[in-house]
């Protein structure tokens, strides 16, 4: 049976969207990880929509009701189905992205990894749903589900099935090696973000012999299984060669992002420096990157602005490379963590009179020498001259 129009059918907000008081207001499609700002009236229109109510009742903006049914933001009923709709307000920053580490473990041993030797701390399985409902509840926007590998985490599953309905976008990085039929088809997560460090012999000089095969295997079970998947790559010495082949790979595969950085000198890496290139050798492969991330500055802030990480100890952090700098316990209260979190406005640095400052966003401030120093990987690929940051 056809949809009724608009005006004749109980609206109600889409599954798939979620009002958000942020610094401005939004609605958030979580499929698509997007953002429409709203003004006064809108919000107010959107908040009715709880599918207890006609269209011509709500309102006679046919041009915006037309482009919320278009953007999926909306949807048309034939007989009243009253559902809340609710709206997270967030603190100030908001906290958008939380990278959740649900255990340390990991089936493979990276000489690349920046957490080091695996270890068993995990989360349980009532802090990892209460953490992730409090941060829905804040405003949140993307819950990124990580570890160590997730996919050992003996709970996952009902984490699974018990946050479907959370307000948030749920992405699981791995990497990928565990992927499989059966677990792709409980994996009701709205991206996975495989880690690819290369072609065969790049990603498995990283990662061990062997496993540039299954993290592919895997990538084509999720492809399979109908989820979106996206991509992360480290720059290193053995795979400078190999970008051409993973474009196409992301390609076909039909990747939704390609994430690409250099590697952080921390963890395992400590002991394999000889796998770092200069940076000046690395900044062209940069290019190769696309899509949105979540490290990333706003509004007059360097990085993580918007973002909280919290390890598998449930200590919170600025992000998972300042493990000796906790904030807090998240399970004592996320917000109370968050707000102790400095950020640092992009005027402090020392290159603030940059004239690439705005595109580059000050880069990672781990990577800097020092919070305020230059991030010279960023200085390399705006073709700033590093010679003059030195010393």
């Amino acid at each position: 049976m056809a949809e009724p129009a608009w005006t004749d059918g109980y609206l109600r907000l889409s599954p798939q969207a979620a009002l958000k008081l942020l610094e401005q207001t939004f609605i958030y499609h979580r499929g698509r990880d997007e953002l429409y700002e709203l003004d006064d009236a809108a919000l107010a229109f959107l908040s009715r929509c709880d599918g207890s109510r006609l269209g011509h009742d709500l309102t006679d903006d046919d041009e915006f009701v037309r482009f919320c049914l278009a953007e999926e933001l909306l949807q048309t009923l034939s007989h009243p189905m009253p559902t809340p709709v609710p709206i997270s307000k967030s603190p100030t920053p908001s906290l958008r992205y939380l990278e959740l580490q649900l255990l340390h473990d990991c089936n493979l041993r990276c000489r690349h990894c920046y957490l080091g030797p695996p270890n068993p701390t995990r989360l349980s399985l009532p802090e990892a749903l209460s953490i992730s409902a409090e941060f829905a509840d804040k405003g949140g926007l993307k819950l990124m589900i990580s570890g160590g590998e997730p996919l050992l985490y003996p709970e996952l599953q009902s984490f699974i099935e018990q946050t479907r309905d959370l307000p948030v976008r749920r992405v699981l990085i791995s990497n990928g090696t565990l992927l499989d039929e059966e677990n792709c088809a409980w994996l009701t997560v709205d991206e996975i973000q495989v880690s690819l460090d290369g072609w065969r012999e790049g990603h498995d000089l990283l990662r061990g012999e062997g496993n540039f095969d299954l993290s592919v295997d895997g990538i084509f079970a999720a492809r399979h299984a109908g989820i979106p998947v996206s991509l992360a790559t480290v720059i290193h010495r053995g795979n400078l060669r190999e970008f051409d082949r993973m474009k196409r790979f992301a390609e076909e595969i039909g990747a939704i992002s390609w994430g690409i950085d250099v590697l952080c000198d921390a963890g395992n890496l400590t002991r394999n420096r000889s796998l770092n290139i200069p940076y000046e050798q690395a900044a062209p492969l940069f290019d190769f990157s696309y899509g949105g991330g979540y490290h990333g500055p706003s509004e007059g802030f360097a990085c993580g602005r918007h973002l909280l990480t919290v390890l598998p100890d449930g200590k919170a952090v600025k992000c998972g490379f300042y493990r000796d700098a906790p904030l807090g316990d998240a399970r004592d209260g996320l917000l109370d963590c968050w707000l102790r979190l400095e950020h640092i406005p992009l005027s402090s640095l020392e290159c603030h009179s940059c004239p690439v400052l705005a595109q580059c966003g000050g880069g990672c401030r781990f990577r800097a020498h020092h919070p305020l120093a230059p991030d010279l990987a960023m200085c390399a690929r705006h073709g700033i001259d590093l010679t003059k940051h030195h010393g």
